[in-house]
C-alpha cells in the first residue's frame, strides 16, 4: 500500500495535545483559556499552535467575539469536524481495554 487511509487519520490527530483538544470539545464549545486550565502543562503558544493546525483541516472552528473591549474566543467542531467523536469515543475505548490488559498481565 502507498497510501494508509488509518495514517491519514492519524496525521491529521497526532501531537502532543490534539488528542486531548478534541477529547475535551467533544462536549460543547470551549474558550481558549478554560482549554489552558484543563490542560495543566501546556503553555499558550503550543495550545495555539495545535489549534491552527486543527483549523485549516476543518476540524475545528474558532468563534471569537468582542464584549465590553474583551475578546473571547471559543473553540468547537466543525459540522465535519464532529465525524471524528465516534472514532475518538471507540479509541478511548479501546485504550481503556488496553490499559487494562495490560494492568492484568495478560498477552
Amino acid at each position: 500500500m502507498d497510501r494508509c487511509p488509518a495514517l491519514v487519520t492519524i496525521n491529521a490527530i497526532s501531537g502532543k495535545w490534539k488528542t486531548r483538544i478534541l477529547w475535551l470539545l467533544r462536549i460543547d464549545e470551549i474558550g481558549f483559556n478554560d482549554l489552558r486550565r484543563r490542560l495543566k502543562s501546556v503553555s499558550a503558544k503550543v495550545l495555539t499552535d495545535q489549534l491552527r493546525e486543527l483549523e485549516p483541516d476543518g476540524i475545528v472552528y474558532l468563534y471569537s467575539v468582542n464584549k465590553k473591549g474583551i475578546k473571547l474566543s471559543r473553540y468547537g467542531y466543525t459540522e465535519y469536524g464532529k465525524t471524528l467523536i465516534p472514532i475518538l469515543n471507540e479509541l478511548g475505548a479501546w485504550g481503556l481495554r488496553h490499559e487494562e490488559r495490560e494492568n492484568s498481565g495478560s498477552s
